[in-house]
């Protein structure tokens, strides 16, 4: 996925940007580099409740959990947040292509 290969720099802006918590690097990973789809959405759930501000990074949480997740309802409402949120054009284009799908 191309969200990985910007994992190591979004990692510090992440730590820097989120409010520590128990377990935010487990949730970090799961969120970024996990294939359980259900566990994705959780970890990324966590991450966007737990962000101190909405930026580029929660943006890809949004994106994240929209990937992973059923609802065309609630895909629509991730994707739209994380599109309007990110900064890479990469994750840009995965969330139109979300919202063009889902929309």
């Amino acid at each position: 996925m191309v969200v990985l290969r910007f994992l190591p720099a979004l990692t510090l802006i992440a730590a820097a940007q989120a409010v520590a918590y128990d377990g935010f690097e487990a949730d970090f990973a799961a969120c970024t580099q996990g294939s359980n789809k259900a566990e994705v959405m959780a970890a990324c759930t966590r991450l966007i409740d737990n962000a101190k501000a909405e930026n580029a990074v929660t943006g890809m949480f949004y994106g994240l959990r929209a990937a992973n997740n059923g609802d065309p309802a609630q895909n629509c409402s991730d994707a739209q947040k994380s599109l309007s949120l990110a900064d890479d054009d990469a994750i840009k284009g995965l969330s139109q292509q979300l919202i063009d799908a889902n929309c």
